[in-house]
């Protein structure tokens, strides 16, 4: 079955458009490209990361959604306990002013995340940020 989406005009398998419940044949009428293409053009502007923010902020504030984040880290914590406790450890660390948190080791970037390239030895960690952490892991952000 085909459906052609509303933004970009082309005709695609239903495959192509991401479910919807609320419609009529239970896919959006904007294919996933026209869909991801909007949203990153929202989310590049000043205004709309703002607003993105905003709602995260609230959105984080509801019942459901801490419960969600709860059950997610309950879940995350019994498929990985090694990364858990090497995280933990280095918290812990941090928190008790016996390991210092450095600046990116590429680009210098103050705001920076501990890699662990082992998780056996929770206190060798690289300093990374956000965009160096991901690549370290073969990530896109």
């Amino acid at each position: 079955m085909t459906k052609k989406c509303f933004k970009c005009g082309k005709k695609k398998e239903l495959g192509k458009f991401y479910k919807h419940p609320m419609t009529k044949d239970g896919h959006l009428g904007k294919c996933k490209n026209c869909t991801k293409k909007d949203a990153k053009e929202r989310y590049n502007s000043e205004e709309g990361r703002e607003k993105v923010k905003k709602y995260e902020k609230e959105r984080f504030k509801t019942q459901n959604r801490k419960d969600k984040v709860r059950e997610y880290r309950r879940k995350r914590s019994r498929l990985h306990p090694g990364k858990t406790k090497a995280n933990a450890k280095v918290n812990n660390m941090i928190r008790d002013g016996k390991l210092k948190k450095l600046p990116c080791e590429i680009c210098g970037d103050p705001k920076s995340q501990a890699h662990h390239p082992d998780y056996r030895k929770p206190l060798f960690v690289k300093w990374l940020c956000f965009k160096h952490h991901r690549e370290e892991h073969g990530q896109k952000i």
